[in-house]
């Protein structure tokens, strides 16, 4: 995108708002350009120039929404904590962005829409569920260097703790339309999938074995 002024720019973000909620509400084939013009104000004009078209401005709010999403995910606190205090730390996070209203419903609209635009399956991707396992791929890469961590692939490290993380949640939020977990479910779940993940490294033994999980200074 070509560098705009800030006026500009602010006109930009407020198509990109009314669009996401009108998207969100009446999908791509039942929002207009009149019906984002009432909304965030401007002309046709100014979208035409900003995004080309509708589609391009669909396009801006998917990029929108992703950023929103891993936005919630950066907060890693990777100085001197603990191993397992901060993978527990991630996938809260991690699963306050999956279950999040807002998240559901761009995920909703993505979807109905991808067919159409299957370059912003690639992006959805790219920048929403691999952000976080960048996020922990280096995170792990870094542990294995101090010695808290075995040695091995940090990338594959990273898919795994997310798999057991993530579940089944998403998909089933997305497709139970009135399934709504509970955060303290949440908190258990991730702190199960954790300990199941470093257990799966020798790092301790996982919640229901009977065998209680070692201080997070021994992980």
């Amino acid at each position: 995108m070509k560098k705009i002024d800030p006026r500009t720019e602010k006109r930009r973000e407020a198509i990109i708002e009314a669009a996401r909620e009108l998207f969100c509400e009446h999908g791509l084939a039942g929002t207009t350009l009149e019906m984002i013009t009432a909304k965030a104000g401007g002309s046709r004009r100014t979208i035409y120039e900003l995004f080309g078209n509708k589609d391009g401005v669909f396009e801006a709010v998917i990029r929108d929404c992703t950023g929103r999403i891993t936005k919630i995910m950066r907060d890693l606190p990777v100085s001197q904590k603990p191993l397992r205090d901060t993978l527990i730390k991630f996938g809260n996070n991690l699963m306050t962005a999956l279950t999040g209203s807002d998240t559901l419903r761009y995920m909703r609209m993505f979807l109905a829409e991808v067919s159409r635009f299957p370059h912003l399956g690639q992006i959805f991707y790219e920048s929403g569920l691999m952000t976080g396992r960048r996020l922990m791929s280096s995170y792990f890469e870094q542990q294995m260097h101090l010695g808290n961590f075995p040695k091995g692939d940090p990338e594959l490290a990273a898919s795994f703790l997310i798999s057991l993380i993530k579940s089944d949640y998403d998909i089933r939020q997305v497709t139970f339309i009135k399934w709504v977990p509970r955060t303290a479910n949440l908190e258990e779940h991730v702190t199960i999938a954790v300990d199941l993940f470093l257990a799966g490294y020798g790092l301790g033994q996982p919640i229901g074995t009977g065998t209680d999980v070692p201080p997070s200074s021994q992980a």
